[in-house]
């Protein structure tokens, strides 16, 4: 069975590959529209032959995404030189520096104390466990890589689970408590710039295509609040919809011993803690101090590994590097930005969004917020949903007299909604354990977007009344 499975699979791959090169030829043979440069036109079919790409994994994503910028270059889609300055950004070295804090706050044994001292912090209830859990995962995943800290509070969450009989596709609250983690990790990860990958590259990409900049301040007013909202919600859902088999949570008292055990802060914990709050500090105030994120992520990173500090080596680094993630995000920048610098974003935005200038401000947001999360049914993977709709957006925004702010961050916060089709890694970090399968999540998940859409509406539409966006 599984030798069949495998060659089924690697048969779906194939017609996968196949279907994206046909679907480039055909598309970049059509007649080229008014209004569309050429360049242009290849550069939207090259597009479309990515994602389907992406979606299907045809060949892993890493690789592919290093072939696509060749690919791009073979094909006369965009100069190489200008692929790879698109790639190599300060958002890549951002993201870069953004998991070596994360995988450094596990290494200092600082992950485990945190998450060891708040797994059991609202009670013994179902219910309030899983509130300690999910409450916990979304704000520390709001200044820490959403993936690492799924897998530190499900490490704790299984042998917990296992203490209490809940049999993996059988336990109510197997599932709520292995689903709920990754939400409120996916949920938190919008919170602040530093939260996740793709905050920064829409970030990046709203500045380079709208010349608008958004500061770490500005993003964490609307993000943070909104995103411990969501967590709520989400929690209230996700026990709706799988109600715990029981009431009472046993086994506390082992996660109380162990947390015992860790004894004082260690140094190692020490210097994280000193280094990073003065890491938040800078990012918090950068306003006035007009220092550039990335600079100061790059900053923290690189001061771990000095003589005197010594809390990471980059041996152990290395093997631990989303370097997949890395370079799925960098291509999709690459390729958003050819979208841009070609004019196909601003081709696609009079044709398929043309019909919303002159619309009221709510419809409009409604309607960019919509796109943004059920977006996720057709193209599975944030990176390519961020790079493909914020260059339209850009130009939408232009040609309403709407600031483009309004429209890119909605595009921006909701790429993390990843629940409709839970094939993004945050909600795979906790699959691997059995406890639910993909309709388990797309139940409360259909929920939870929705929520998410009215929401960000309602943020976002006091954010400009307000001017926190301006």
């Amino acid at each position: 069975m599984d030798a069949k499975n495998t060659a089924a699979g690697s048969y779906g791959k194939v017609l996968a590959g196949l279907l994206a090169i046909i679907v480039y030829i055909i598309l970049t043979n059509l007649p080229t529209p008014a209004n569309l440069p050429p360049q242009g036109q290849k550069a939207l079919a090259f597009m479309v032959a990515v994602v389907i790409v992406w979606v299907f994994e045809v060949i892993p994503i890493g690789i592919s995404a290093a072939l696509f910028l060749m690919i791009m270059d073979i094909l006369k889609v965009f100069p190489m030189k200008d692929a790879m300055a698109n790639f190599a950004t300060t958002t890549l070295f951002f993201i870069l520096s953004a998991f070596i804090i994360a995988i450094t706050f596990i290494n200092t044994g600082l992950g485990n104390r945190v998450s060891l001292m708040v797994s059991a912090i609202f009670g013994q209830k179902t219910d309030r466990v899983l509130l300690s859990f999910m409450l916990p995962t979304a704000i520390i995943s709001s200044v820490l890589a959403d993936i690492p800290t799924a897998v530190i509070f499900s490490s704790i969450a299984y042998p917990l689970l296992q203490k209490n009989g809940c049999l993996p596709g059988k336990s109510n609250f197997g599932k709520a408590l292995m689903l709920g983690i990754p939400i409120a990790a996916a949920i938190g990860g919008i919170a602040t710039p530093a939260g996740s990958g793709l905050n920064i590259m829409s970030i990046s990409l709203l500045k380079n295509t709208a010349g608008v900049e958004i500061n770490f301040l500005q993003w964490a007013l609307i993000g943070f609040p909104m995103a411990i909202l969501l967590t709520l919600a989400a929690w209230y859902i996700v026990l709706k919809f799988y109600p715990p088999e029981f009431d009472h949570v046993r086994g506390l008292e082992d996660i109380a011993k162990a947390r015992q055990d860790l004894g004082p802060l260690t140094v190692n914990e020490k210097k994280f803690i000193a280094i990073f709050s003065v890491t938040l500090v800078l990012w918090f105030t950068q306003p006035w101090n007009h220092i550039d994120p990335s600079v100061v992520a790059i900053i923290t990173a690189s001061s771990f590994f000095l003589p005197g500090v010594k809390l990471a080596t980059w041996d152990d680094v290395k093997g631990k590097l989303s370097w997949d993630v890395l370079l799925l995000l960098g291509t999709a920048n690459s390729l958003a930005m050819a979208i841009w610098q070609l004019k196909g974003a601003a081709w696609l935005a009079n044709t398929v969004l043309g019909g919303l200038a002159g619309v009221g401000l709510l419809i409009v947001l409604f309607a960019v917020t919509a796109f943004g999360i059920f977006s996720h049914l057709i193209i599975p993977v944030g990176g390519a949903v961020v790079a493909v709709a914020i260059p339209v957006l850009a130009v939408l925004a232009k040609n309403t007299g709407i600031n483009p702010a309004l429209l890119v961050i909605p595009i921006a916060y909701t790429a993390s909604c990843v629940f409709l089709l839970p094939l993004d890694p945050i909600p795979l970090t906790t699959y691997h354990y059995k406890y639910w399968k993909f309709w388990d999540m797309m139940k409360p998940g259909f929920l939870i977007s929705l929520v998410w859409l009215v929401l960000m509406v309602i943020f976002m539409y006091i954010g400009q009344g307000v001017g926190i966006i301006r």
